[in-house]
């Protein structure tokens, strides 16, 4: 498979059958250490909710079965040298069912005119850990109202439209 996009594909054992040479780069290997390998045990990523995202229970193909749209913005692991946030694009492929990751950087975004408080970015640390709004406001004794207000307000002062935005800015930031 050719492609411009660092990519790899995993066969129905998930075992991963190709990979590029900037794929392996990307996951700190060799094409020989990551070919054949289960993915879950060579990707070293998770969500911006911060669960794992690969697994052995792969959530590509969940949502496939449920019928499901998944945005697959995932964090990478480097060991020392920190994470970078990468969008996944990914395509399903049956007959034998293959599954092939083309990985894309999400560059930095321009850092915004507006800084957040240290309160401000502890709510943003919070939720980007996934912690929900309830969990938020337990834990610093305030109503729900109270965080879901104050999220609103970081959210507008940095033109996020969503929490998941608002998550992404976070991790795109290197602030995790």
């Amino acid at each position: 498979m050719r492609s411009n996009a660092p990519h790899f594909v995993v066969g129905e054992n998930w075992r991963i059958t190709a990979c590029d040479n900037r794929a392996a780069r990307w996951l700190q290997k060799t094409v020989p250490e990551v070919v054949g390998q289960l993915c879950f045990d060579i990707v070293d990523g998770y969500n911006l909710d911060g669960s794992p995202f690969c697994r052995p229970q792969c959530p590509l193909q969940i949502a496939r079965h449920r019928s499901l749209v998944i945005d697959p913005v995932m964090v990478l692991n480097y060991g020392q040298s920190g994470h970078q946030v990468v969008k996944m694009h990914y395509a399903m492929l049956d007959n034998p069912l293959r599954i092939v990751h083309l990985v894309r950087p999400i560059q930095e975004a321009q850092k915004p005119s507006h800084t957040l408080t240290t309160n401000q970015l502890e709510l943003v640390q919070a939720l980007a850990s996934g912690m929900t709004h309830r969990q938020i406001a337990n834990k610093r004794n305030v109503a729900v109202s109270t965080v879901t207000t104050q999220l609103k307000r970081i959210r507008r002062s940095l033109s996020c439209s969503s929490d998941t935005s608002l998550i992404k800015w976070y991790w795109s930031h290197g602030l995790g």
